[in-house]
């Protein structure tokens, strides 16, 4: 089993609790997805992307909001879907659970390979999506806030 990927977001998440103080459960979900599926979705168009090299990573993302799923794999598709086993979230929980679920996601993400049919591919496809997109990530959320807010 693979274990989840750690970052340090200490800004991003102070940020963030101080827009979900003043926000409704409803909202808080609606902007979690809309971050976590612009999340996935940088992640297969973005450099660099998730490769293609090693059958069906881009098709296995999954998304999962407060322990609920949000968008998994194609039905048919062997394997577990990313994240569900998740402990650190429940259901009413303010996390969003993004990620590939493929046995080999992991090792794509982390280790040092040449992509040999799509140069754009590369490690890092989803870490360093949230980093540096941490701030449309962050307006995506405030957006789904901002009648909320005020």
């Amino acid at each position: 089993m693979n274990k989840p990927m750690e970052m340090d977001l200490r800004d991003f998440e102070r940020e963030l609790k101080l827009l979900v103080s003043k926000a409704t459960p409803e909202a808080i979900e609606q902007g979690l997805g809309r971050a976590g599926l612009q999340l996935l979705t940088d992640a297969v168009i973005q450099e660099p992307t998730a490769p293609l090299d090693e059958g069906w990573l881009r098709g296995s993302a999954s998304l999962f909001v407060g322990g609920k799923k949000k968008a998994v794999p194609p039905k048919g598709r062997k394997g577990k879907e990313a994240n569900s086993d998740d402990t650190r979230q429940g259901k009413g929980d303010n996390i969003a659970v993004a990620g590939f679920n493929v046995p080999y996601a992991a090792r794509l993400h982390e280790e040092h390979w040449t992509p040999r049919r799509e140069k754009s591919s590369g490690r890092k496809y989803l870490e360093k999506k949230l980093i540096g997109n941490r701030q449309t990530y962050f307006k995506i959320m405030a957006n789904a806030l901002k009648g909320i807010i005020g």
